[in-house]
């Protein structure tokens, strides 16, 4: 055979042994999900080795920038094994951002060897991260302050006027028979959040629905959308100078503890209402011009309504009313419970006594009740009973001179008047302690009338004495 042949022979035996045969390849890629890091926060990256068949050891080493991040956890040089079963491995490092820069986290001199062929090392492809390390404020900087809308839309009805995300306030009108609209919008920034969208029910009148939209920075915008719905025959009504219209529609309204469900009739229409016998009470809901819904207490008789607003103790349910009457030992204050104000009394020489008139609504009378700022309850009070505790009184001053103490006193006070409530025993001992001084400074000038009784009785003796002496030394003479 010629040298050609035999070249040419090797040539193509060295083609067939070697076709299929693929050389092994790999990566050691580092990722993360954070871009930009705030200087004191922490942050992870994740660092996966992977190769195209089973893997049967590799090492690289973590570079990173110390000058804006600094390693919390995680080895800087690695050299790991495989057993032929993985192709890939992965590695988690947490880093903590430390001054404002471009951070970048690198991986070096990595290597790896197939476990199918560990007679040959190579260098598989490596990849890094940079994370942007910012200040709180140099973040909040770079935030988005864009608060408008890029669409409104109510299914089925027009906007007036058309949109525009510069307009912020529109109407629309439904019919009396539409009791739901659905509302959807969309901010201009996808960054920007949205709220008050969706279904949204509806009442005779005006109804008002605030769609708010949130920037990313938090600068907040409202667009108030009026949605009309046509009353034909509008039961209005005006209490305390505003206007309102009577709620017909009973889905709108939830009704009081207590109370029960019936259908009354204002202006020979047919409106739901609820009532009590007990407290002998009826109330219906009224919304204002701004389409909110409140319950109002209704008088048939007068054909008046007032506001009703319960406070809602630990077991009572009251409905304060109007001080018509004075009592001796209080004069008027008012009374501010969760905004709201009301009438009441307050102790003369205890101001921190406070006294709410109202109607019990579970039984329906009528009483004063004190009320304890500590934990927002009521107690029923009783004038016989608490007197005692609003005037100066020789019975006191008997129980102490019997007990000697305030604390004792106050024990036996509580049990004598029944008194529970933690705002009424300070007030007790408050005036016991009152009471107690009163007596000491009595004691204490009492005690100096004495002692001035006494200096005078002793200087009259001792003139006395003098005297007599004199008398003898005469007599002596």
């Amino acid at each position: 055979m010629s040298i050609f042949k035999k070249i040419f022979v090797g040539f193509i035996a060295a083609i067939v042994f070697t076709t299929g045969v693929e050389a092994a390849s790999g990566s050691i890629t580092a990722s993360t999900s954070t871009k930009t890091a705030a200087v004191g926060s922490t942050f992870t990256v994740t660092v996966k080795v992977s190769c195209s068949e089973a893997i049967g050891s590799w090492q690289f080493g973590i570079a990173y920038d110390r000058n804006f991040i600094s390693l919390v956890s995680g080895d800087t040089s690695v050299a790991g094994y495989g057993d032929g079963s993985k192709k890939t491995q992965s590695y988690t490092y947490k880093f903590k951002a430390i001054k404002s820069g471009s951070a970048s986290v690198s991986v070096s001199s990595p290597s790896m060897v197939s476990w199918n062929d560990d007679a040959n090392l190579f260098t598989p492809s490596s990849s890094g991260v940079t994370v942007t390390v910012k200040t709180q404020s140099e973040i909040e900087a770079s935030y988005s302050k864009d608060n408008f809308l890029k669409s409104l839309v109510v299914d089925g009805y027009e906007l007036n006027p058309g949109f525009d995300k510069d307009t912020t306030a529109y109407t629309v009108s439904v019919p009396d028979t539409v009791e739901e609209i659905k509302v959807s919008a969309s901010p201009n920034d996808s960054r920007s959040r949205v709220s008050g969208t969706g279904t949204i029910d509806l009442s005779e009148g005006t109804n008002k629905v605030e769609i708010v939209v949130t920037a990313q920075n938090g600068a907040i915008k409202t667009y108030t959308l009026t949605v009309d719905v046509k009353d034909l025959n509008p039961i209005e009504v005006e209490v305390g100078g505003q206007k309102y219209s009577v709620v017909k529609k009973s889905d709108l309204l939830t009704g009081p503890a207590g109370f029960s469900p019936l259908n009354i009739k204002i202006n020979d229409i047919e409106v739901p209402a609820f009532h009590s016998e007990l407290a002998g009470l009826t109330v219906l809901g009224l919304k204002d011009e701004n389409g909110n819904i409140g319950m109002f207490v209704y008088d048939e008789e007068t054909n008046s309504y007032k506001p009703y607003k319960e406070l809602k103790g630990t077991s009572l349910i009251l409905l304060p009313q109007a001080i018509t009457e004075e009592l001796k030992g209080f004069t008027k204050t008012t009374l501010k419970i969760e905004d709201t104000e009301y009438e009441a009394l307050k102790g003369t020489n205890a101001e921190d006594f406070i006294l709410l008139y109202a109607m019990n609504i579970e039984n329906g009378q009528l009483g004063y009740y004190i009320y304890d700022s500590d934990n927002h309850s009521f107690i029923s009070y009783n004038k016989d009973m608490f007197s005692k505790v609003l005037e100066s009184s020789d019975e006191y001053k008997l129980y102490l001179l019997a007990a000697g103490s305030v604390a004792v006193v106050l024990f036996l006070l509580t049990i004598i008047l029944g008194v529970k409530n933690s705002k009424l025993k300070k007030i007790i001992k408050k005036r016991l302690v009152e009471v107690k001084e009163s007596q000491k400074l009595d004691q204490d000038e009492s005690k100096r009338t004495e002692n001035k009784k006494n200096d005078k009785k002793k200087k009259s003796e001792d003139k006395l004495n003098k005297d007599d002496l004199s008398n003898e030394d005469d007599i002596s003479l």
